[in-house]
């Protein structure tokens, strides 16, 4: 996601408000490397995802930074290196966690740009008090509360994982297999699946300006009415850290950057600057932060069962009626098709009148994989 915003970082380093400005127009003219950093204190774990800035010419291309060296330092001279998972993503476990030791990120890429982030104490996150959800006319809002009663958090940062249980326009119990119509084994119906997304958005929220410590229904994300996540069961994960007010003042100039600009009148964005920093002005420059502490987090389900009956008015995918029907006795029906007109990638929904025909469907009505499901329950689900 951090890399999604370089190009409006871009505007902001080197574009009046009144002056015109021409973009880059071609990938060498962005070199930035987009640094986006954590230590988790729960678990002694790191992820960190490195990429590059993208021109306002090619917004939608971010090219991920790959076969870098990257690793984690504590004031000791510890190094924990971290490996790369997929593409650009980098992580480590087992990563000793001391109160009051401090850690630093190192990045040498495979060019040989070095870069290291301040080093940063963990902060001690209070647990989450509740994650609430209420709904309108429009769409159902998830809210968190929370407070510190040492007074001493002030700053927090959530992120959040939805899973939601939904099914295919139509179920797919038989399958073809040369001219032969047989039952589905169990382990082939393609009709249930989960789905699981992660969050995007920056969600921050500070109670230094407060008498108390105290988070009260801050929004962490909206569902609108008609959405497939209330067609079975819903769940969200909402995950709670606490940040340094330097981290919070980045985050929120992020925030004002990604989300704000564009109108005459919207917040006018300030330079974005991280705790990421390059060894030497040889290297490109670094846009990011590298963060440390311990994480919470609450889950919650939801059932269409509990929301207003505007929820359960979810629309079938279109063209996913079952009209078209396989004959198996001749002259009976009307039928698009015979068994004899059968092949194997035919796909048969329901029989009616006792084997008499089968519906026909396919794989976008049928397979609810289409939609990025997977038919695996998870290991949470009830």
């Amino acid at each position: 996601m951090l890399s999604r915003i370089v190009w409006l970082i871009l505007i902001v380093l080197f574009a009046g408000c009144l002056d015109p400005y021409a973009p880059p127009t071609g990938a060498a003219d962005v070199v930035i490397l987009v640094v986006d950093g954590s230590l988790d204190t729960s678990e002694g774990s790191a992820t960190v995802a490195l990429s590059r800035g993208a021109t306002l010419s090619m917004p939608d291309s971010f090219p991920t930074v790959g076969n870098a060296f990257v690793a984690v330092e504590d004031a000791l001279g510890n190094i924990y290196p971290l490996t790369e998972e997929s593409a650009g993503n980098y992580q480590a476990t087992g990563i000793p966690i001391y109160s009051d030791a401090q850690y630093r990120l190192h990045i040498i890429t495979q060019e040989n740009e070095e870069y290291y982030s301040d080093a940063v104490a963990p902060r001690a996150t209070p647990p989450i008090d509740s994650v609430t959800w209420v709904t309108d006319d429009e769409k159902l809002t998830i809210r968190v509360n929370a407070h510190d009663d040492t007074g001493q958090t002030e700053y927090y940062r959530w992120i959040f994982e939805e899973t939601w249980n939904y099914h295919a326009a139509t179920a797919s119990l038989y399958k073809v297999v040369g001219k032969s119509i047989v039952d589905r084994k169990p382990e082939e119906l393609t009709f249930y699946c989960w789905r699981t997304q992660q969050s995007s958005n920056i969600i921050i929220a500070s109670t230094a300006r407060l008498s108390e410590d105290i988070v009260s229904q801050q929004p962490v994300q909206f569902v609108p009415v008609g959405s497939q996540k209330f067609q079975i069961k819903y769940s969200i994960l909402v995950t709670q850290r606490a940040v340094s007010k330097e981290e919070y003042n980045y985050l929120e100039q992020l925030k004002k950057t990604t989300e704000s600009i564009g109108g005459l009148f919207d917040p006018q964005p300030g330079q974005v600057t991280g705790n990421v920093h390059r060894a030497s002005s040889d290297s490109p420059l670094a846009v990011g932060f590298f963060g440390a502490g311990n994480t919470v987090s609450k889950r919650i389900f939801i059932s269409p069962v509990e929301l207003p009956r505007i929820f359960n008015q979810i629309y079938p995918r279109a063209g996913c009626n079952p009209a078209d029907t396989v004959c198996v006795v001749r002259g009976t029906y009307q039928c698009a098709l015979t068994t004899a007109d059968l092949h194997e990638g035919h796909i048969l929904g329901h029989s009616f009148d006792n084997g008499a025909g089968y519906t026909l469907t396919n794989v976008p009505c049928s397979d609810c994989r289409v939609d990025g499901g997977v038919l695996t329950k998870p290991d949470f689900w009830p």
